[in-house]
């Protein structure tokens, strides 16, 4: 079983993997089976998350609350829709029954 993602971090709209993060194995707990191997987060991944979220923070303020709703309730939407694939990756990650992260 693999649950390989595309990057270990994904910042301003794009995948980004740190090879000088140490790396972290992501263990499925039912079978104790490295499923995905990622690195964490350096302080390079960290300086962009940020200086990203500074950037994109003057827009979003500027939008109208009914505008940032509208974004918000989309978002729900995206995920109500792909439920069943993040109920799955929780499946993998925490051990639980798929009945139970649906």
């Amino acid at each position: 079983m693999r649950a390989q993602p595309k990057a270990s971090h994904y910042v301003n709209g794009r995948y980004i993997d740190d090879e000088q993060g140490a790396p972290l194995p992501v263990i499925y707990p039912a079978t104790g089976e490295t499923i995905a191997m990622l690195r964490s987060a350096t302080p390079n991944v960290l300086e962009l998350a940020i200086e990203a979220a500074r950037a994109a923070q003057p827009a979003w303020a500027r939008l109208k609350p009914v505008e940032r709703g509208r974004i918000l309730r989309r978002a729900a939407d995206i995920l109500r829709a792909r439920n069943t694939d993040l109920a799955r990756i929780e499946t993998l990650d925490t051990g639980k029954a798929i009945q139970e992260t649906l």
